[in-house]
């Protein structure tokens, strides 16, 4: 297994003129708001200071038969709609969805709001001593039920720890499966306009069907990421997605055809030229993603420094980050994030990982390679909204490589179990990947 090397720490490269450093409470029942047999498909989780940018969502939801609901985190904190039952706001939030999916048969749930707004849940599975103590879940939210049928804590010993899995040792908090039972993603917007522009984004992006001219197109970058394997994964990766996506053009920025630069000016123009769907295979941390050539240089890199020179207004991608940190919504400048958020280019949607991913080939597991792989057969096999492609590709993750809770963290189970935790959806979980048909 490999030593982690964490980019966080510094790095440096090069961008167009730019030298950046290489308990419980119940309250009356006559107070709590009442839905008769209501049924939604879609609750829209938020602090109540963007409740009005996003009534246009909830229109053109609505449209295309997405029932939507906003519900306020006062809603849920107050008890407005049920009960209030959490030790923290984390799962009171938790408790508050297992409520509507049992109630209101929703199948879908949108965060809008950043850390500091919608609480994360801290997961501690350390498959390695030189990892982070703990990172980010937001499968936490969406794994509502254990395999007995029980509400889901992942804390079953009751520590307030959650998904305990320490070096060395079986796993602590046991009672957990994984297995999403909803879909759901998060805009970790801080203000308003953020918030407006996404979901201007989204509707202009599924008012109208694709123009297949750009969609059936993919763009994918890789190259060495591993020089101690044979082949070069990152290409490997990318050609076995290229080969599952039939009917699209591929476009392959790899360091052997010579498409790659070190400045990461083709990748930029790739993405300005429209693309349905991006995939980056190599290393990241929070802020870029980079690739190497067989000597362990940096062959091409990718970064937030590289947003604003997109020009992709009106095209797209679904992107699909492959490289530790990407997604790491604690800092809300993370790559995944700030490619998605801009009203007018970049992505429509990333996912990615919170925290270290792992290649299934370093620890013989399932890896994170697979759970993309798998991302884009459920596409091809017509799973067309996105938070649909997401929970499928878990749970069939899941299905061939299940977790024995009883094995040392070090084991391939814990670290089968952490890529699953850790891939998030930076998106609208209703997304209908290349728009309605008019």
């Amino acid at each position: 297994m490999r030593k982690i090397v964490f980019f966080d720490k510094g790095f440096s490269f090069i961008v167009v003129g730019l030298l950046i450093c290489s308990g419980l409470g119940l309250i009356p029942i006559q107070t709590q708001a009442t839905i008769n047999d209501s049924k939604y498909n879609f609750i829209i989780i938020t602090p109540a200071d963007f409740s009005n940018e996003l009534q246009p969502l909830v229109a053109h939801k609505e449209q295309h038969g997405i029932i939507t609901k906003i519900v306020t985190l006062d809603d849920i904190y107050d008890s407005v709609y049920f009960p209030a039952r959490g030790r923290d706001d984390a799962e009171k939030i938790k408790y508050f969805i297992k409520n509507v999916y049992d109630s209101w048969n929703i199948s879908y749930v949108l965060f809008v709001g950043d850390q500091a707004l919608i609480p994360l849940r801290r997961c501690s599975n350390i498959p390695q001593e030189d990892v982070p103590i703990d990172f980010t879940s937001e499968l936490y939210y969406a794994d509502i039920y254990n395999a007995e049928g029980n509400f889901s804590s992942w804390d079953s010993d009751n520590d307030s720890i959650f998904g305990e899995w320490y070096n060395n040792s079986k796993a602590e908090d046991i009672k957990q499966d994984l297995t999403p039972e909803i879909g759901l993603g998060r805009f970790p917007c801080y203000e308003t306009s953020e918030v407006r522009g996404i979901v201007n984004k989204i509707i202009q992006y599924e008012s109208t069907p694709a123009d297949p001219s750009w969609f059936h197109t993919m763009v994918v970058a890789g190259g060495e990421t591993f020089v101690e394997y044979p082949g070069l994964e990152g290409e490997i990766m990318t050609q076995k997605a290229l080969d599952v996506m039939t009917g699209f053009n591929p476009i392959k920025l790899w360091y052997s055809n010579g498409n790659l630069d070190l400045l990461g000016l083709h990748i930029v123009r790739a993405i300005n030229n429209g693309c349905g769907f991006l995939y980056f295979a190599g290393h990241g941390n929070t802020y870029l993603w980079a690739t190497l050539n067989p000597a362990g240089k940096t062959a091409s890199l990718f970064s937030i420094l590289h947003v604003p020179l997109l020009n992709n207004r009106g095209k797209y991608p679904v992107c699909i980050l492959s490289g530790c940190h990407v997604c790491k919504i604690e800092k809300s400048s993370c790559l995944g994030w700030q490619l998605t958020k801009n009203q007018k280019k970049g992505a429509i949607a990333t996912i990615g990982p919170t925290n270290v991913g792992y290649c299934g080939f370093e620890y013989n597991g399932g890896g994170m390679d697979l759970l993309e792989l798998q991302f884009f057969r459920e596409y091809i096999n017509g799973t067309t909204i996105i938070g649909d492609t997401w929970r499928q590709t878990l749970i069939h993750f899941l299905e061939i490589y299940p977790i024995d809770w009883n094995l040392p963290a070090g084991e391939n189970c814990a670290i089968d179990a952490k890529m699953v935790q850790e891939w998030i959806l930076l998106g609208d979980p209703t997304l209908k990947i290349g728009g309605y048909s008019s």
